[in-house]
């Protein structure tokens, strides 16, 4: 009779723990994305020069949903020369030139939405990079009354639903979920990518 008890609970646990392991299968991928219907807004920020990011913000600026992009980055020169080969007018395109982190991005995102009366953006960036962006936007914007909407680039180079399935979506996973805790505890840029060193097998 005990032993029928124990290997009940065992066989329980043994359940419990296959039951979690799909669950984090399914959705550790999942959690990452956040891709928000766009929104008319009066700037779209793109983060960065991430495969499908710059397509996303100038389809989104051809549809007519902002009037304004700016491009976050720390060396955007060949991005604004992009930018404008897309259609993208000169007067239409605002340069961030300072951020080495996304919370830079947003920090300085937020100095220039100000500076240029801006009262609402759709941010664009990587399926995979939009939880971690939102995070820290919404930290970074949460003293104002701006409004942001959150919309993931054009890309198929990370497959979410089958993360597990390929080592480079396993491994952009791994950095993106050791990057959001790290930026939890206040590690950002070069001292993410340190902080990011130490988890790396």
């Amino acid at each position: 009779m005990l032993k029928r008890k124990i290997l009940k609970k065992v066989m329980m646990i043994l359940f419990g723990v296959i039951l979690l392991f799909m669950v984090i299968l399914n959705y550790a991928g999942n959690f990452l994305v956040i891709d928000e219907n766009p929104v008319k807004s009066d700037v779209i920020i793109v983060l960065s020069d991430g495969e499908g990011r710059l397509e996303k913000g100038v389809k989104l600026y051809k549809e007519e949903f902002a009037s304004h992009i700016i491009l976050s980055n720390g060396s955007v020169e060949q991005l604004y020369e992009r930018t404008q080969n897309l259609g993208i007018p000169k007067d239409s395109i605002i340069m961030e030139v300072n951020s080495m982190s996304t919370l830079d991005n947003a920090h300085f995102s937020k100095e220039l939405m100000l500076k240029y009366q801006f009262q609402s953006a759709i941010v664009v960036s990587s399926n995979f990079h939009m939880r971690r962006v939102k995070v820290l936007y919404d930290k970074t914007f949460r003293s104002g009354d701006i409004k942001l909407t959150y919309v993931s680039g054009e890309s198929e180079a990370y497959a979410p639903k089958k993360w597990w399935s390929e080592k480079r979506n396993r491994d952009i996973t791994f950095t993106e979920y050791i990057k959001l805790i790290g930026n939890l505890f206040g590690f950002h840029g070069e001292d993410s990518k340190e902080y990011l060193k130490k988890f790396k097998l």
